[in-house]
Parts: C-alpha cells; sequence; structure tokens
C-alpha cells in the first residue's frame, strides 16, 4: 500500500467554517470514518478545541447552506445534514451526510471515483490547512485526482501535494492516530524535553510557557487536551488487548 498526501490552504474569507478555525488555532477536527459512493458522502468527524471556539464552531455549523470544508470543494448548494453523536465542553463527534451531484462532489468521492474500492482516507483540519492522506494500492496513480482538484478549487483555495511514500502511521490503536493536533503533539514535547513529567519535575507549565513565549493558559489548554487523547486511545488498546490491562495492573 502507498500513502498519497496533500494539503488544502484557505485564505480568511473563501470558507466561513475554515474561517473559525483561523481564527481559532487550538481548534482541530479529525475524521474518525469517512465514505463515499455516487450518490452520497457520509463521514464521522472528531472536533476538539476550547469552548469559546466550539461554540463559534457550533454556531457556523448551524447556519451553512452550502457545501464547505467538511462537504466538498465546490461552494454549491447541497442536500446534506447532520447530526452531534457526542458532546463534551472541549469536543464535538459529529455524524454528517450530503448528496453527490456533478456541481459538486466531495474529495473522497473524487477518491473513490479514480481510485475505486480498498481506498481509505483521512483527513484533519487546523489554523488555514485541511490535510488529506490516502492511502491506496501500490499501483494506484492520484494524478486524474490531483488535477480534477486543482481545477475545481474555488477562489481562496490553493493546494499542495506532498511526495508519494510507503504507508505509515495507520494503525487504529497507535499515538500517532489518537488524533493530536500539531500544536497538541508540540504542547507534549516540550513538556517532555523540560522535565515537566520527571520526578521531581524540573520546571512547571508556567515556566515552560515563559520559554516558548505563549500564555501558561494556552499551554495547559493544549497539554491537557493532548493527554487526554493520549489516555483515551490507551484504554481503547486495553479494551481489545485485556492480557495488556491484567500486565499493567499486576506491576
Amino acid at each position: 500500500m502507498r500513502e498519497f498526501a496533500f494539503t488544502v490552504t484557505y485564505e480568511r474569507g473563501a470558507d466561513e467554517l475554515m474561517d473559525v478555525f483561523i481564527d481559532h488555532p487550538d481548534l482541530s477536527s479529525r475524521t474518525v470514518s469517512c465514505h463515499a459512493t455516487a450518490e452520497s458522502m457520509w463521514r464521522v468527524d472528531e472536533v476538539t478545541g476550547p469552548e469559546e471556539a466550539l461554540a463559534a464552531y457550533d454556531a457556523v455549523l448551524a447556519g451553512l447552506t452550502r457545501c464547505s470544508n467538511l462537504r466538498g470543494m465546490g461552494g454549491c448548494t447541497l442536500d446534506w445534514r447532520y447530526e452531534v453523536l457526542e458532546e463534551t465542553p472541549t469536543s464535538r463527534l459529529i455524524y454528517s451526510q450530503q448528496s453527490e451531484g456533478p456541481g459538486c462532489r466531495s474529495i473522497p468521492y473524487l477518491v473513490a471515483d479514480h481510485l475505486g474500492d480498498g481506498v481509505l482516507i483521512h483527513a484533519e483540519q487546523h489554523g488555514n490547512e485541511y490535510v488529506w492522506r490516502v492511502l491506496a494500492a501500490d499501483d494506484a496513480a492520484l494524478s486524474a485526482v490531483y488535477d480534477e482538484l486543482e481545477r475545481h478549487l474555488r477562489e481562496g483555495l490553493s493546494i499542495d501535494f506532498d511526495h508519494v511514500e510507503r504507508a505509515t502511521n495507520w494503525s487504529k490503536h497507535g499515538v500517532d492516530d489518537v488524533g493530536l493536533s500539531p500544536k497538541q503533539r508540540a504542547a507534549l514535547e516540550l513538556a517532555v524535553e523540560h522535565g515537566y513529567y520527571e520526578q521531581p519535575r524540573r520546571h512547571s507549565l508556567q515556566e515552560i510557557a515563559q520559554l516558548v513565549d505563549i500564555p501558561t493558559s494556552t499551554l495547559q489548554y493544549r497539554l491537557t487536551s493532548a493527554e487526554r487523547h493520549v489516555v483515551e486511545s490507551f484504554i481503547d488498546d486495553a479494551r481489545f488487548d485485556p492480557a495488556s490491562t491484567a500486565s499493567a495492573a499486576s506491576q
């Protein structure tokens, strides 16, 4: 299997929902599941961030009438619906479904249409970037998808294609698939680098925040949300592997 990756970058004002991510750098979204046919595309996304960012996200999502970053590239009017499956103060789990049509094709549809069955798609969005990863057969050629995406990008959007490589980090339960945003990952790395988890601690969160010149509250939020993701991933692993739970309990 091979991995294909590309990033769609949004200018402010090009997409009302993406503007929420631009205005709230700690807001991020990732696909949990994504499927497409010739008639419909449906997916589940996990959106995480501070309460005020999620409130802004909720307000824009409720008022959308046109194809946006969650639902395609064309900016056209569409038949779609969504439902919040789970909600916490700092996260949402959102199911959405849209009808596919000649004037408004989603990225998952384009990929499936050109590459056929057996393709896996993962997407993450944060800031002004929407990053897509495609897992496909070794002999798959994504050039036709790239060409079509470039032809149909609306004003204010640009696209960059990353190199093709062997499939990596697609493990269902690996830490790399926990869904950490780049800022959450960076917060964990800072905490480890400066001895926050050592006993005794070499640096406090306030000291680390001062070193990298960000508010302590911002670092605290990013680190707490990252820790939650990692712990939940570990718990999920233990459910699938009871032996690991028993081993940990005996230590």
